[in-house]
């Protein structure tokens, strides 16, 4: 959709806010700037292929003579045909009527082409500019597919964390622990599975971060804990590939696993979003435009990057500005892979 509203702005067929919303995005992102020349010189090209073609001199003259003249009827004698058998006979070969499929051939490679090559020019601008449209559309209908998916992925998971919960006193979510083989944000997922809370692990990933055709397997807690070092690279690797899950907060030293409340405003899991060195987002799985984020009371909204920026990236850093649990119960913070709940541990 986006590349659409691209192509529109260049087109001048977007309205004003539309074309407005376009401009500033151009002004904050280079890479939609290059999106925007890559689509300026396709446009160009097609500016550039149309030829204006005088018809052929004579043209309208020999038509009109062609109309006048009288078509003769055709024999049904046998001696008609033999006459004209050998009238076509006696014709020399320059002077005998050419096949229709061979003259439209010809027309091709003769000196009076140069119309037919135009409605050739025209016709790969037409298949260039439906490409320009058609290719950015499939690719949007994929993307839009896979956020589907992970969105219903996350559902499946907001129902594991509930039942979860609710066996237990505490009505609390998975806890992360803060030392042994399992303490990072990865493994919030394995108490589901074990339990049965969760029918499969792959609910707990994105099918857009996956190899193809790549079933998606976590060891179990007892093979984490019991794996030798050399095998411990292996087991964690599709760590990196389950969802973000909140961290817990921090009290008194201590890491406290977030808690059943039904808060809408309080996020449980989301979409992988990595934090860079520099503090910035880099979302995986459908692009830069967004990510789908579970709450508390069990909703998944989709929140563009572009439109509220601040309010995503609050939900991948604590109060401190730290990518670990919060400071309080009220500090929500989502760790990726191998993120774990007290950063200094």
């Amino acid at each position: 959709m986006m590349r659409d509203n691209l192509l529109g702005y260049l087109l001048n067929a977007l309205e004003e806010d539309e074309a407005r919303d376009v401009e500033v995005m151009a002004e904050r992102s280079p890479e939609t700037q290059q999106q925007l020349q890559r689509l300026q010189s396709h446009v160009d090209l097609l500016e550039n292929s149309w030829v204006d073609v005088a018809p052929p001199a004579g043209l309208a003259a020999r038509a009109c003579a062609f109309l006048d003249t009288p078509v003769g009827r055709k024999s049904s004698s046998a001696e008609s045909s033999a006459a004209a058998t050998k009238e076509l006979d006696e014709t020399p070969m320059e002077d005998r009527p050419i096949a229709k499929g061979s003259r439209a051939f010809g027309a091709l490679t003769s000196e009076s082409s140069r119309f037919t090559m135009a409605d050739m020019l025209v016709a790969a601008g037409a298949c260039l500019a439906a490409a320009v449209i058609f290719f950015p559309a499939l690719a949007s209908s994929r993307m839009l597919a896979s956020r589907l998916q992970c969105e219903n992925n996350l559902h499946q998971v907001g129902m594991a964390l509930h039942e979860f919960a609710y066996q237990n006193k505490q009505q609390s979510y998975p806890a992360i622990d803060t030392d042994g083989p399992a303490d990072f944000a990865g493994s919030f997922g394995l108490p589901l599975v074990e339990q049965g809370f969760l029918k499969s692990p792959e609910y707990l990933s994105c099918a857009a971060n996956r190899p193809k055709n790549d079933k998606f397997r976590l060891p179990t807690l007892q093979e984490v804990a019991q794996a030798a070092p050399d095998k411990i690279p292996g087991l964690h690797s599709n760590f990196e590939l389950v969802y973000n899950y909140n961290l817990g907060s921090q009290k008194n030293g201590r890491v406290i696993p977030p808690r059943m409340q039904g808060r809408s405003d309080y996020p449980v899991a989301s979409d992988i979003v990595r934090v860079g060195d520099k503090g910035n987002l880099a979302p995986n799985g459908h692009g830069v435009t967004g990510v789908n984020i579970l709450f508390d009371d069990g909703r998944v909204e989709f929140i563009r990057l572009d439109e509220i920026p601040e309010l995503v990236r609050q939900y991948y850093f604590n109060d401190l500005g730290k990518v670990e649990a919060g400071v309080n119960e009220n500090d929500p913070v989502l760790g990726s892979g191998f993120t774990k709940a007290l950063a200094g541990r």
